[in-house]
C-alpha cells in the first residue's frame, strides 16, 4: 500500500483536484486532510499509480489555475508548479512577480 500526498496552499483547492481523482481511485481511497491542507490517496503499489496521480495534479494545476502543489511519496516531496509559474524560455518564475 502506498499513500501519496498533495499538500495545497488553500483548503478550497481539494475539491478541484478530488473530483479529477476519483474516477481514478474511487472515493474510499481519497482522503482530504484539513489541518494539514493535504488531499491523500491510498492506493496499491503500483507505479502507474504513481504516474496517474502525477498526470492528474498537472491537469488540475493547468485547469484550475494553481501555483504549485506539494507531491509526497513516502519520504520523497516534490514541488509541482502550473503552467502560470513557469517562463516562455522553461524556466520557472520568480515567486514575488516574476514575468511569466
Amino acid at each position: 500500500m502506498v499513500e501519496i500526498r498533495v499538500a495545497l496552499s488553500e483548503t478550497a483547492e481539494a475539491e478541484g483536484l478530488l473530483r479529477r481523482l476519483a474516477p481514478l481511485f474511487g472515493r474510499s481511497s481519497l482522503s482530504f486532510d484539513e489541518r494539514r491542507h493535504e488531499v491523500r490517496v491510498r492506493s496499491e503499489w503500483k507505479s502507474r499509480s504513481v504516474v496517474d496521480v502525477i498526470d492528474t495534479v498537472q491537469s488540475w494545476l493547468a485547469a484550475d489555475g494553481i501555483d504549485s502543489a506539494e507531491l509526497s511519496v513516502g519520504d520523497r516531496s516534490y514541488t509541482m508548479v502550473g503552467p502560470t509559474r513557469v517562463s516562455r524560455n522553461g524556466k520557472a518564475a520568480a515567486a514575488a512577480g516574476g514575468a511569466v
